[in-house]
């Protein structure tokens, strides 16, 4: 087959396919609506969420107090071989990812009754079913694993985020991490020194859903699926034409 005509060929396969899209365009257009509009009403009815951080940075580096104190925490000395600990602002991370500090937090705020407020009962002060309420390891996991993040950059700042629905909540626990890092160096009898180079202020603007982001997701995916549902359609209705 010479160059010329499987060009010509190609050409006719890209028109069929084309065809059979514009044959099928309203059923398209219509999945494409329905999906964006749908997406934007699920947006607006789900909860928003705002984002508060802090950013510390240590200005001494120190070893075997802190060291040491590392081994008291739980888990913490499993985190700090495997993690292969080398610099303050490392040891630092370890301490606020913390069970110790993640359980300081939550019961400074009664954490477990804001992330399971649908199983508190606040008239009567209890929780609605007392065989099966959440414990504290459950919220301790709620809060390390979806509302705070911690980061550290290349110059060993350290940035302590919290997202939570209230603006304020997350700002508040953002600082209290902050504080709560202080304490026990205090009570550790640590030499070293936390800095807080940004305090966390309760945000103006919710930092999801972001609608406009989730509708064009969702257009674009619905446009997939439309297109690959086509030519299933357009496969199997001729499967049956030939049939007969």
């Amino acid at each position: 087959m010479t160059t010329e005509n499987q060009l010509q060929d190609d050409e006719i396969n890209l028109l069929e396919y084309w065809n059979v899209l514009w044959k099928r365009k309203w059923f398209l257009i219509g999945l494409f609506i329905v999906t964006v509009v749908a997406t934007m009403l699920i947006s607006l009815l789900m909860p928003k969420f705002y984002k508060s951080e802090t950013v510390i940075i240590s200005t001494t580096s120190e070893a075997g107090g802190l060291g040491a104190a590392l081994s008291s925490l739980p888990l913490a000395g499993m985190l700090g071989g495997a993690a292969g600990i080398q610099t303050s602002a490392d040891k630092l991370m370890v301490i606020l990812k913390s069970r110790s500090i993640a359980e300081a937090v939550i019961h400074r705020f009664d954490l477990l009754k804001v992330f399971y407020d649908k199983e508190w009962d606040a008239s009567k002060n209890t929780w609605k079913n007392e065989s099966k309420h959440p414990l504290l390891a459950d919220a301790v996991k709620e809060l390390t694993s979806s509302v705070v993040k911690f980061t550290k950059s290349k110059e060993g700042a350290i940035t302590i985020s919290v997202e939570w629905k209230d603006p304020k909540l997350a700002a508040d626990i953002a600082n209290y991490y902050v504080f709560s890092l202080t304490e026990f160096m205090k009570d550790k009898s640590m030499n070293i020194t936390i800095q807080v180079v940004d305090r966390a202020i309760p945000a103006e603007r919710k930092s999801r859903p972001i609608i406009s982001l989730n509708m064009t997701l969702a257009g674009i995916t619905s446009l997939f699926l439309g297109v690959f549902a086509v030519f299933v359609q357009e496969y199997i209705g001729n499967q049956k034409t030939r049939r007969v």
